[in-house]
């Protein structure tokens, strides 16, 4: 009788899992990761992985066969109803730190791989930030430049002159230093509301992302992306596994909509 009912439990679980699977392939929810600072310090705070840790991680996207999009991609592809390939992400850093330099960048060359980073632009070339010209190396080796505004403010509770101010000014200085155009924008700490995401389609900018867990939007309202936030428990390759298989943001999509 106890066989009989793993056996009917194991049998449960491959029918789950290949269901799951059909449905993913139909309608794929991409996962958009989101890395702050790579460093040594993934003792002390969630938000930083370090170096060694990233490598594997993106020794795991090669030798597993991920589809490593650029967010235009991602967000061509939504905006154009278009399938999802399976395992499809999305690399993303905010703030703009030094350590996506010196640290990150190195590794994504080698592999290949684009990625986006966000930056402040008011802190750009200070102590532990990019500088202009780590920027413009990126920015010709497929790596994207984007706005994370000018001062990291919460744009929700600015009035709307300063709210402008710091989604226009900061694409600006970034389309002035850089000679192209902006596209996309992070908002600070993910916060925003209706208001916030018309002040960025205003401003020009063709999608602009949130964070982990967000706010209760769609995955695919591209002025509200949904991101995984990407923290040292993801080294374990298990954990990393289901943060970008896209089971993990389609079941908060569903855990949000409840």
């Amino acid at each position: 009788m106890r066989l009989r009912k793993l056996v009917a439990l194991a049998a449960f679980i491959v029918v789950v899992t290949i269901t799951m699977r059909m449905f993913l392939a139909l309608i794929y929810v991409p996962a958009i990761l989101t890395y702050h600072s790579i460093d040594g310090n993934e003792q002390v705070t969630k938000l930083s992985v370090c170096p060694e840790g990233f490598a594997r991680q993106m020794d795991y996207f090669y030798k597993h066969k991920y589809n490593v999009a650029s967010l235009e991609e991602i967000v061509n592809l939504i905006k154009e109803k278009k399938r999802i390939p399976p395992k499809t992400i999305s690399i993303t850093f905010d703030d703009g730190l030094k350590n996506n330099f010196t640290c990150a960048y190195p590794i994504l060359k080698k592999y290949n791989f684009p990625a986006t980073i966000f930056v402040i632009t008011n802190i750009i070339g200070t102590e532990g930030y990019v500088s202009w010209d780590d920027i413009k190396e990126m920015d010709k080796n497929n790596i994207t430049i984007g706005s994370h505004t000018n001062l990291h403010l919460w744009l929700p509770d600015l009035n709307d002159e300063k709210l402008k101010e710091e989604l226009v000014n900061s694409k600006e200085i970034l389309e002035k230093n850089l000679g192209k155009k902006i596209d996309f924008l992070a908002y600070p700490l993910g916060a925003h509301d209706e208001r916030v995401k018309k002040f960025a389609r205003d401003a020009g900018y063709k999608a602009a992302c949130g964070t982990n867990p967000g706010f209760k939007k769609r995955w695919d309202d591209i002025y509200a992306l949904k991101r995984v936030r990407i923290s040292r428990t993801s080294d374990n390759m298990f954990v990393l596994w289901f943060e970008t298989n896209g089971y993990y943001t389609l079941v908060k999509e569903i855990r949000d909509k409840g």
